[in-house]
């Protein structure tokens, strides 16, 4: 239970709030009037959270009580304040404030800003301790050695080496290199004979990032150099390996780049919420008005018919249609907002090719609102080629490039400032993204580092120093390039060198099916009522439709046998989609054939499940087409699956991009 601090100096609004407080489960931690008593207590009741309202009692206003409860006890604050203008916001913001509520202010908003704000310092100190930790461990990884003469004998191996070749006991010693030691590289899979050449040119060389010690029991991914041993007289004695297991390094970049899509989240939660509101204020609008015109149509069909009278109802139900239009394309902008969210925060799908410009498309979608205020955007995207790697991984990097050209440019001058973003293909193998902007640019010094871990130019608080050297980690690992210019006062330009992917033969596909789909009994699982309802709507003009909102109710009535399909949310309280599937294929293995998935977000429980089992998943919400294609395939068994296939739950969502 979070401990709740309040800092109000009206009596009455504070007894109101701490009220809220404990009807929602939290603990009050204490109140305050003014900053000094702000501070004081703070100290006392060790609170994990404190709403402060912005203009309050004594010396200290509601930001300068934060800012020096920052220096005592690192503590997230939301700001309470009946004020917006840019004067005081922007203070405010200077404090790292973890949310803003304007009074008047609803229970759902202060329940959603406390969970926001509890969940970002959360995300904050876990990075930071992830940080220290790697931080550490690089400090104090041991590098395995080899050592050979000048004509690929071994002499000398260290422990590291032997656990990572899975030898031991000095068997290597006297072995030829080439008979023990594989090493591939990571794309091809080719030999890499790095010794051999070193020997040759008697210059170091080192490994691709991502190549692979190919051993008995399994491969595994290093990182090395070989360089040549010369004694005093420049005489060649041989080469020394060194390299190291990548494995637990991979994992924690990869943890790493996902605390720091989550941490970015912060950045880009104010933009979201408008790009989602926007729609949502006409669908509302136009659901009002479609209720409207719906009950005065209603009232003018139970008069006496007439001709007057039945076209007056045609051209409103004509109307209708238009706004019910509007309804569905706000509806798809939300759904399109979230979708890409979901991917933002996902871990990478393990693809190993995808489309470049789809993927700079969602990057600039989600960082669209960045650049209002600081500078207009400029497109040059040339179709390219399929490039390698996991475009959710690539689209990330460009969304970190994109963020960093709009934090460059200061707000207020949008009309002569300027982002350019645009694609091209660089000889026959690469493909280049170059993102220009017309910032503050940087000193030498600072871009001799800028791609370090743990380098920031940016205040304490506002960045790790991850975002570029997490970039340039991924782009090296698909075998690309990252590199930067910079002119202080001119801007800077980053460049994306991708490697072009291979083309693939395609394989014909399976032609659709014209076989109609029969009338089935579906029974529609989900605790949301009105969610059940609005599938069942969807399907009760061509099937027989059953809805219920608990699995434990559900699964004695899918047992008791009678129906075709189970469309079943995935995620429920009691007894949830996974359970109640599990249930069913120990009795009747044949009838959890039949459910098809819904879900509007995959746990790693959930996508565990899902990689296991075969039956058809869409994501929340389902369009018509889907979710019949979805039923098709089930009443249809031998019907093409276009559409609602059992997709890797690690997948689905970049098939919705």
């Amino acid at each position: 239970m979070a401990r709740i601090m309040v800092v109000e100096d009206d009596d009455e609004l504070a007894t109101e709030i701490s009220d809220m407080l404990t009807m929602l489960g939290y603990q009050v931690a204490g109140r305050a009037a003014s900053g000094e008593d702000c501070l004081v207590l703070a100290s006392q009741a060790q609170p994990d959270l404190v709403l402060m309202d912005i203009k309050i009692r004594g010396n200290l206003d509601g930001i300068q009580a934060a800012e020096r409860l920052k220096k005592i006890k690192d503590v997230p604050v939301v700001y309470l304040t009946g004020f917006s203008d840019s004067a005081t916001l922007k203070r405010a913001r200077q404090t790292h404030a973890h949310g803003f509520l304007v009074k008047p202010f609803r229970v759902s908003e202060i329940k959603s800003t406390i969970e926001m704000a509890l969940f970002k310092h959360h995300t904050e100190m876990e990075l930071r301790r992830r940080e220290n930790w790697f931080s550490t461990m690089l400090q104090a990884i041991g590098d395995a050695v080899i050592a050979v003469d000048n004509q690929q004998t071994v002499v000398f191996v260290n422990q590291v080496a032997e656990k990572l070749m899975e030898t031991g006991g000095g068997t290597l010693i006297g072995a030829h290199l080439t008979d023990v030691f594989h090493l591939l590289h990571p794309h091809t899979r080719e030999p890499l004979d790095l010794v051999e050449r070193v020997l040759r040119n008697r210059e170091p060389v080192w490994l691709p990032t991502g190549a692979i010690l190919a051993r008995a029991r399994g491969d595994l991914p290093v990182e090395s150099s070989v360089a040549p041993i010369v004694d005093t007289e420049g005489q060649l004695l041989g080469a020394v390996l060194v390299f190291r297991d990548t494995r637990e390094r991979e994992a924690l970049l990869e943890q790493i780049a996902a605390s720091d899509r989550l941490a970015s989240l912060g950045t880009l939660a104010a933009g979201v919420a408008h790009e989602i509101n926007n729609p949502l204020t006409y669908v509302m609008a136009n659901a009002v008005m479609v209720g409207r015109e719906l009950h005065r149509v209603e009232k003018e069909l139970r008069l006496a018919p007439s001709a007057e009278r039945l076209l007056q109802c045609a051209t409103t139900i004509g109307r209708l249609r238009d706004e019910l239009t509007e309804i569905e394309d706000g509806a798809e902008r939300i759904k399109r907002i979230v979708t890409d969210l979901r991917v933002f925060g996902r871990p990478e799908t393990g693809q190993s090719s995808g489309d470049l410009i789809s993927a700079l498309h969602w990057a600039l979608r989600v960082t669209r609102t960045l650049f209002t205020g600081r500078a207009e955007l400029e497109l040059d995207l040339q179709q390219v080629p399929t490039v390698r790697g996991d475009m959710t991984r690539v689209g990330q990097v460009f969304i970190n490039l994109l963020a960093n050209a709009a934090q460059a440019i200061p707000e207020g001058d949008a009309e002569h400032q300027r982002v350019y973003v645009s694609t091209s293909r660089v000889g026959n193998d690469r493909v280049l993204v170059e993102i220009r902007d017309t910032g503050v640019g940087m000193p030498p010094e600072v871009l001799r580092r800028i791609f370090e871990p743990f380098y920031t130019t940016k205040p304490v608080g506002t960045g790790m120093g991850l975002g570029l050297s997490v970039c340039s980690g991924i782009v090296a690992a698909v075998g690309g390039e990252l590199t930067v210019d910079s002119t202080p006062g001119r801007g800077s330009t980053f460049r994306v060198y991708l490697s072009i992917a291979p083309a693939r033969t395609l394989e014909p596909s399976a032609s659709k099916s014209d076989s109609p789909t029969p009338r089935g009994r579906i029974l529609v699982i989900d605790d949301d009522e009105i969610v059940a309802k609005s599938i069942a709507r969807m399907l009760c003009g061509k099937h027989e439709v059953t809805v219920l909102t608990d699995g434990r109710t559900a699964l004695p009535v899918l047992l008791a046998g009678g129906y075709d399909v189970a469309v079943c949310d995935l995620l429920m309280p009691h007894l949830n989609g996974q359970e109640l599937y599990d249930e069913v294929l120990s009795q009747q293995p044949e009838l959890a054939r039949r459910f098809v998935f819904l879900s509007g977000a995959f746990t790693a429980e959930a996508s565990s499940f899902l990689e296991r089992v075969p039956n058809p998943r869409l994501p929340k919400p389902p369009s018509m087409a889907e979710l019949e294609r979805c039923v098709h395939s089930i009443l249809v068994p031998n019907a093409h699956r276009s559409g609602c296939h059992a997709i890797p739950a690690k997948r689905l969502l970049a098939s919705h991009q």
